[in-house]
């Protein structure tokens, strides 16, 4: 497909560059789940239960994941099959389940974070001031996705209630309040274990100060 199909604006041309790495991405996914007996929306669920670290309810998961109430069910149901999750009443309501990794559930999320490395491996080639450019352009692309509802809101530092954004990092970092560490642009997280959401107020302020 060409790239005119897009547009030929610069908008166009990194829409049809990112639908080819999303077509690597997919490739490299299946490679590997299939070689690992799973799918990669089963890997994906594994590897938000190890970020996590605790329990989830599938309402949760789905969220997370954007997929629907369904194919959350189906896919929780198989790895509890398999005996890599296992389902619990949830401690702050007994009537509803949370889910959770069984032992061999944490070895098999643990190679299942490996799938990537192929992109780490050509964004490693990247100079550090160019990692940076990328990596900061990402979030304020992730931003706009979630301002539409495109994807669900991560629990990055940029919309978090701890975070002190600097307007410019180079000079003065940015600052997370509650670990006490200053932070570059590289430092910024996309899913922290110790996120609280800010109001939206400090939240447009954050983005504002970051995005000039």
């Amino acid at each position: 497909m060409s790239e005119g199909v897009y547009g030929e604006q610069a908008s166009g041309r990194v829409t049809h560059t990112l639908l080819r790495l999303s077509t690597a991405m997919r490739s490299q996914a299946w490679e590997w789940a299939e070689g690992a007996g799973l799918t990669p929306t089963q890997g994906e669920i594994l590897v938000l239960l190890m970020q996590r670290k605790g329990p989830m309810r599938l309402g949760e998961i789905a969220r997370e994941t954007a997929l629907t109430a369904a194919t959350t069910s189906d896919a929780v149901s198989t790895l509890e099959t398999k005996g890599l999750v296992e389902k619990r009443r949830a401690l702050d309501d007994g009537r509803a389940l949370a889910v959770r990794l069984t032992a061999r559930g944490r070895t098999a999320a643990k190679r299942a974070t490996a799938w990537p490395d192929f992109l780490s491996k050509a964004v490693g080639t990247l100079r550090e001031d160019e990692q940076a450019v990328f990596y900061r352009t990402l979030l304020k692309t992730i931003h706009q996705l979630e301002a539409q509802n495109t994807i669900p809101p991560h629990r990055m530092c940029l919309s978090c209630i701890h975070f002190e954004p600097s307007k410019n990092p180079k000079r003065t970092p940015h600052r997370c309040t509650l670990l006490a560490q200053n932070m570059s642009d590289t430092n910024l997280r996309l899913d922290c274990s110790v996120y609280e959401t800010a109001d939206l107020a400090t939240q447009k302020k954050s983005w504002k100060i970051f995005a000039q």
